[in-house]
This record gives C-alpha cells, sequence and structure tokens, in this order.
C-alpha cells in the first residue's frame, strides 16, 4: 500500500510544531512536475539530483535546513522563476495538502484559499518550509534516481 501521508516538525517560535503532509491528487502533482520540468528546460536541461537546500538565510538570522529535490536549479530557483500568479497558486495547492497537528486534532493550513490555520498567514518562513517539504514530499520517488527523464522508481520498462 502506497504511503500518502507523512508527518514531520517544524520549530515555530522556539517551539517544535507537527504538521501532516498528504500527498497531492494526480492533477496536483503533475502540475507541480510540469513547473519543475519548465525550470529544467530553462536551465538547459540540466541533470536533476536528489539533495537538500541547506543554509537559507531568514530575515531572524537563523538557517533552514529542507530536504528537498535539487539539482544545478533548485527549488529556490524554481519558486524565483515563477510569476506571481504561479507562486500563489503553488503555494496554496501545497499548503492545502498539510494539515497542523493540534491537540483536538488534524486541522487544514489552507481550505481552498482561506487560511485554515490563521496563525501561519504572516509566517513567510514557516510557510516556504512547509512548501518546500510537500513538493519534495509530492515527487518523492517520481525520478528514481535518474532525473526526469528516467521512469518512476517504481515503474516497470519493456526491452
Amino acid at each position: 500500500m502506497r504511503q500518502i501521508t507523512k508527518e514531520i516538525q517544524i520549530t515555530i517560535d522556539g517551539s517544535p510544531q507537527g504538521f501532516r503532509l498528504t500527498k497531492p491528487d494526480a492533477f496536483s502533482g503533475v502540475e507541480i512536475l510540469r513547473l519543475l520540468l519548465r525550470l529544467q528546460d530553462q536551465w538547459g536541461g540540466e541533470k536533476w539530483n536528489k539533495g537538500t537546500v541547506s543554509d537559507v538565510p531568514c530575515s531572524a538570522g537563523t538557517d533552514v535546513t529542507v530536504p528537498a529535490v535539487t539539482a544545478s536549479p533548485s527549488i529556490l530557483d524554481l519558486i524565483t522563476s515563477l510569476s506571481a500568479d504561479e507562486l500563489r497558486s503553488v503555494m496554496t495547492s501545497c499548503l492545502n495538502h498539510v494539515s497542523v497537528l493540534l491537540p483536538a486534532g488534524p486541522n487544514p493550513v489552507m481550505a481552498g484559499s482561506e487560511w485554515g490555520y490563521p496563525e501561519l498567514k504572516h509566517d513567510t518562513v514557516s510557510c516556504m518550509k512547509l512548501v518546500l517539504e510537500e513538493i519534495a514530499w509530492a515527487l518523492e520517488g517520481f525520478f528514481g534516481g535518474g532525473g526526469p527523464n528516467a521512469p518512476p522508481a517504481d515503474a516497470t520498462m519493456s526491452p
């Protein structure tokens, strides 16, 4: 059975907070993949590798280490290449697949275009961490270590 949820913790205001990531539906996943492939094309088809986005400076003077699918063009390059509308769409789509784990139970971070967990509305760093985590989670295993031109990790190929 395919695992479609993953629980993570990020630190918010010095305290760890739990979140549940959910794999996006196929249409949302393909949209994220389409944007990644577009970025790869903009960078001249350079090979993608698994890695991390690390030591991203934050305004608070801390560093953010976010596991992600990276390469010569990184996830951060993808984000900077998006138009404002595309970025809003990707962030909304990703945050719609994230729930904050509260004592009363999971609560969606976003519900459609509205904030389900308004505490994050003005927390850019935490939202970006969650978006990057969701992108990496959404596409985990898709590239199978061979880049976007390789078959998915669990795909079988006939000779």
